[in-house]
């Protein structure tokens, strides 16, 4: 038998939590440490669209169907693009079941997450709450971890310290600090997002312009971006959100009051087509305040690891959410990451170093083009002149009616190397236990 691997994987999000499933089919000693006080049952991170790129990691888990019963995944084969006076752009294809075995599904991140953590919970993987990493030192033969649980400070040595906690990485600025470099940090893009759900009843008429058929909508328009998405398969809510350009501001200024949010997505939209400015001025009868969350980045690392320290997901490149695959990219870091520690622990005299190059090496070209496109979508959604939405609208248009569902190929048909025989190798693992 291989030697165990003892592992720390910082952060219990999508990344994380993906981790240390794949991990637990290797011979491995995994503890998760999450910076939450718990497991929440919230929607604050959103709608995200999950690629069958992703559906298929989650298929080598086994969890693809689990997830498909939650009753807030939509499966979206087409986006269908709207301009600002009501006019049809096009439709977009998000992947089909034919093609790539799974369509794109639009869910809350909330639904992955739970999801992830049922499973962790029920292979009894071990997650630590209220457990924020501090430190990291490495040795020459292994990485010192230092935490705080609450008021209790804590540490470890392990062979390896897995980064999957977001664009504001502790990991990431330890490791850069331990290479001797200074450490890339988030930039504000220029963008904000707006959103939040409403009852599908509260505006009359939107139940029959958002259906299973046309689950997701997306509206361009002079001086922003406008999504609406069925939020369940009973078709009782509705997603919304906005994008559109804003000065920087102090996390403290970001807490904008509700009736200023509402008075500055009115200002761009009050005269958009029908169901627009009816969405908003539903939700803002609602007592919720939207939620407001800046759009930041962080240019492409020059590292992704050290000797015993990999960063993964949003620490890694944190993808913009204009792609609609940022959680895809976190789930296909992790299975791959995996992928490369079962095949060290089959070749012993492999050095691990040399595996966490392999997968920054394998790895960043992909994300980057994915990062590249994203960028391109989100200046998309920046404030433009009359005649510049005129050449946009037309150019979306054309470009809408020649496209093929294969020209997605590059981000929905990828599959993780080894992706399949993860569900024999777990099954393996339960059967000799």
């Amino acid at each position: 038998m291989p030697r165990q691997l003892n592992i720390i994987i910082a952060g219990g999000g999508i990344s994380g939590a993906t981790a240390a499933l794949f991990l637990s089919h290797l011979n491995a000693n995994i503890v998760v440490l999450e910076s939450r006080p718990g497991r929440t049952t919230s929607i604050e991170g959103g709608i995200v669209m999950l690629g069958p790129n992703g559906m298929h990691v989650l298929q080598g888990l086994g969890l693809a169907e689990t997830l498909h019963h939650r009753p807030n995944g939509i499966q979206v084969p087409w986006l269908h693009m709207f301009e600002s006076s009501g006019g049809l752009l096009g439709k977009v294809p998000q992947g089909s079941v034919e093609r790539y075995g799974f369509a794109s599904t639009m869910i809350t991140r909330w639904d992955i997450q739970e999801v992830l953590l049922d499973a962790m919970e029920k292979k009894r993987l071990s997650i630590e709450w209220n457990a924020k990493v501090e430190d990291v030192e490495e040795l020459s033969d292994g990485v010192v971890v230092r935490w705080r649980e609450g008021s209790v400070e804590k540490e470890r040595k392990v062979d390896l310290l897995v980064g999957a906690d977001g664009i504001w990485s502790i990991v990431r600025s330890k490791m850069y600090a331990a290479l001797n470099e200074p450490a890339p940090k988030p930039r504000y893009s220029g963008l904000v997002g707006v959103g939040g759900v409403i009852d599908t009843s509260s505006v009359p008429g939107l139940a029959q312009y958002l259906t299973l058929e046309r689950p997701v909508v997306m509206v361009h328009g002079r001086l922003g971006f406008f999504g609406m998405a069925l939020f369940d398969r009973k078709e009782k809510y509705a997603g919304w959100w906005t994008t559109y350009e804003a000065s920087d501001r102090s996390k403290e200024e970001w807490k904008v009051p509700k009736d200023q949010i509402y008075g500055e997505i009115l200002r761009r939209y009050s005269d958009w087509a029908f169901p627009i400015p009816q969405i908003i001025n539903a939700a803002e009868a609602v007592d919720a305040a939207p939620f407001v969350w800046p759009v930041y980045e962080v240019e492409n690392l020059q590292h992704w690891c050290s000797k015993s320290v990999v960063l993964v997901g949003d620490a890694a490149h944190a993808m913009p959410p204009h792609s609609g695959q940022g959680a895809s990219q976190g789930l296909e870091d992790a299975a791959y990451l995996a992928y490369l520690l079962q095949q060290h622990q089959l070749n012993p005299s492999s050095d691990l170093k040399d595996v966490l190059t392999q997968f920054q090496r394998d790895r960043q070209p992909r994300v980057n083009e994915i990062v590249t496109e994203a960028n391109r979508r989100g200046d998309q959604k920046r404030e433009i002149s009359a005649f510049g939405m005129f050449m946009k609208k037309w150019g979306m248009r054309i470009v809408f009616y020649f496209m093929k569902e294969s020209w997605m190929d590059g981000w929905f048909g990828y599959k993780v190397p080894g992706i399949e025989d993860w569900t024999n190798i777990g099954q393996s693992r339960q059967s000799t236990s």
